[in-house]
């Protein structure tokens, strides 16, 4: 007799698969495995949710196979059904077991996910490029989260110019009391310092004891080579006069010959512009600096851009190339040249046809930017150990292949690999052919550096400032709590008067009421030293009362300066009318009254008015984004800025150090 065969091989025809009678032990297994996965796409990045997903997906798919005969799971539930009425016991302590630890998993993932509050990280950075090296700190904050998307550190970055960071340094970050004004004027004390060059940290180092800080090992992280930025229209003509490996000075009387005007930023606004004067001063002899410094100011002028920052200069660049660009050759960095743009206000628009071309003297490319990620250590004030390390792990982060990527995209330097900057498809625009920056000769060049500024200070040109306060009603209002906006004022335009020196004239018109009738010009334009006691007594007995005939004081305090040198093309002076003001244009009646912005810009392009330049100060209600400050200052090749009243003294401490290089 044959051997009896199994029904279920009879009805299917043949043996069946393993997993045929253990659908159950299959379905179980595949929906434990779903239940984690989907349980950890709640803690898990985006990219490793995806990844869940799919294979979730794939279990439940498997499980649907699973699930082919229902009749199987019916017997096997009645079995299981019978098994737990007779383990009643078993059934209870394992469900018991089973809650207490879902529970306990769940509480320890809900543990991980709430995070704790990020570390604080303070990093002051140039001013010119703030916005790219902001962006750079945001991507460290991106790549330094925990394994549950938690941030470890929160980076404040803000940006100083290198004027003011060496003052803040060299004081100590201010006054060491807590209540100092000046100290919360300069932000908070940083961790880090990102320094444009080894030689801005040789100069800030400090000299005594009792600085208030002290310096770790400087970290190189990116690189950006002195250039000199022509408008690609013009590339041609000064590309056939010159050789690559040209000196400065060769280079840029060969852009002289060609019709270029040769200009440069401010060396007391711009470290790139120092770094560029000592090598426009390599070779020559001192006498022949003024000439020099005579030239390069005339040919800001005969373009029509503002003796200030990098930025500054760029920007209007492009907004005076909206026909066509001006045959000009700019002293300034790569980084400035490609990021031009970031430096515009809003308003600016940017629509110039400005695409600049750089040329790299030899001389630059030895001389250029090293920028140095700096630990600062405030003595008396120890940071936690939590805050030490995270100023750490940001240093170090920069020297990673993620730091450096996102300084050369970012901020658009070069990596410590000296390489053009590029995007995906490659280098930049006009940085094809560009060479590669070799590290620097190491030694100390501050001594050389200091040498520098003095030679630069006995060539500059003597400034003529006549300086427009605004006395209104407006101004009898409360600055901060405690002080009158006029006293603010006051103050701040007398310390401000220690940024001239005694080649240098100044002169105080306060203006307030009826059109016609302001502003009060009994201060002449005099030498800073009879100047300061003649300012002290005008501004002592001022008050505030009256109308704002802001555009009339505009007019005459230009035409004043217009009519002192009438030979505008050739001033000798740097002048400037500097306007500080908390309001709109209120003029009443009266002689002046129905001047309007575009007659003071119209009045700017006068063959007598140039050289003349109009910075306005914008406090209080005031604004250089919703009026039309910022244009009329543009169109007499100055600048608008806004600040606030407790920023003001030192908003106007940098405006006169600019004009007056102190």
């Amino acid at each position: 007799m044959g051997q009896p065969v199994d029904k279920n091989e009879r009805r299917e025809g043949g043996a069946r698969p393993w997993w045929g009678d253990h659908r159950t032990t299959a379905v179980v297994v595949l929906g434990a495995a779903a239940s984690i996965c989907a349980a950890a796409m709640g803690v898990v990045d985006r990219g490793t949710q995806i990844v869940l997903l799919v294979v979730i997906v794939g279990l439940a798919l498997a499980g649907l196979a699973a699930l082919v005969r229902v009749r199987t799971y019916a017997r096997w539930f009645a079995a299981a059904w019978k098994w737990v009425r007779s383990h009643r016991l078993v059934v209870a302590v394992v469900t018991v077991v089973g809650l207490a630890g879902s529970t306990g998993v769940a509480v320890a993932l809900e543990s991980a996910r709430s995070c704790e509050d990020p570390t604080e990280v303070a990093v002051v950075v140039p001013e010119d490029g703030v916005g790219g090296f902001t962006a750079v700190a945001d991507a460290f904050e991106r790549d330094s989260t925990t394994a549950f998307s938690c941030p470890r550190y929160h980076v404040t970055t803000f940006g100083m110019g290198w004027p003011a960071l060496r003052t803040a340094l060299g004081s100590g970050w201010g006054a060491a009391s807590d209540d100092d004004v000046t100290t919360l004027e300069l932000g908070p004390r940083p961790d880090v310092w990102l320094a444009e060059t080894e030689v801005q940290v040789e100069m800030a180092a400090p000299q005594r004891a009792g600085t208030g800080f002290t310096i770790a090992e400087p970290t190189l992280v990116a690189r950006s080579p002195l250039v000199v930025a022509v408008p690609e229209q013009h590339e041609l003509a000064l590309r056939a006069a010159v050789l690559p490996e040209d000196a400065v000075p060769v280079l840029v009387d060969a852009a002289g010959t060609v019709g270029h005007d040769v200009v440069r930023a401010n060396p007391d606004a711009s470290f790139v512009a120092a770094l560029h004067t000592e090598l426009l001063y390599a070779g020559s002899e001192p006498e022949t600096h003024e000439a020099l410094e005579l030239d390069l100011g005339h040919a800001l002028e005969r373009v029509g851009l503002p003796f200030g920052s990098d930025g500054a200069l760029l920007c209007r660049l492009d907004e005076v190339s909206e026909s066509e660009p001006p045959r000009v050759a700019v002293l300034t960095s790569e980084r400035a040249m490609i990021d031009r743009d970031a430096a515009c206000p809003v308003t600016a628009g940017g629509d110039g046809d400005a695409a600049l071309v750089p040329f790299y003297p030899g001389s630059a490319l030895a001389l250029g930017l090293d920028y140095q990620a700096v630990r600062l250590t405030w003595t008396d004030a120890q940071p936690s150990d939590r805050r030490a390390d995270a100023a750490t792990a940001f240093v170090e982060w920069l020297e990673t292949d993620a730091g450096q990527v996102a300084l050369v995209q970012e901020a658009k330097v070069r990596g410590v690999d000296g390489q053009p900057p590029s995007d995906t498809d490659g280098p930049l625009p006009g940085l094809k052919d560009a060479s590669v920056v070799e590290p620097a000769e190491p030694g100390a060049r501050s001594e050389r550096m200091g040498t520098i500024e003095d030679l630069y200070h006995e060539a500059r040109r003597p400034a003529r400032v006549l300086v427009l306060v605004d006395s209104s009603a407006s101004m009898g209002r409360s600055a901060d709590g405690d002080r009158l906006r006029l006293n603010v004022a006051k103050r701040g335009v007398l310390g401000a008067l220690t940024h001239l020196d005694e080649s240098d004239e100044v002169s105080i018109w306060p203006f307030s009421g009826d059109a016609g009738s302001s502003p009060d010009d009994e201060m002449d334009l005099t030498r800073i030293d009879e100047a300061k006691a003649q300012a002290t007594e005008l501004l002592g007995e001022l008050e505030p009362g009256g109308r704002t005939p802001l555009y009339d004081a505009i007019d005459a305090g230009t035409s004043h300066l217009v009519g002192m040198d009438p030979d505008g093309a050739s001033r000798r002076h740097l002048t400037a009318l500097i306007v500080l003001t908390d309001g709109e244009n209120r003029p009443g009646g009266g002689p002046g009254a129905e001047l309007s912005a575009q007659d003071l810009m119209r009045s700017a392009h006068a063959e007598a008015a140039a050289g003349v330049r109009v910075y306005v100060v914008a406090v209080g209600e005031a604004s250089c984004q919703v009026s039309e400050l910022r244009e009329i200052a543009a169109e007499w090749d100055g600048e608008c800025w806004d600040t606030s009243f407790g920023e003001l003294e030192s908003t106007l401490g940098s405006l006169f150090g600019q004009l007056g290089g102190r």
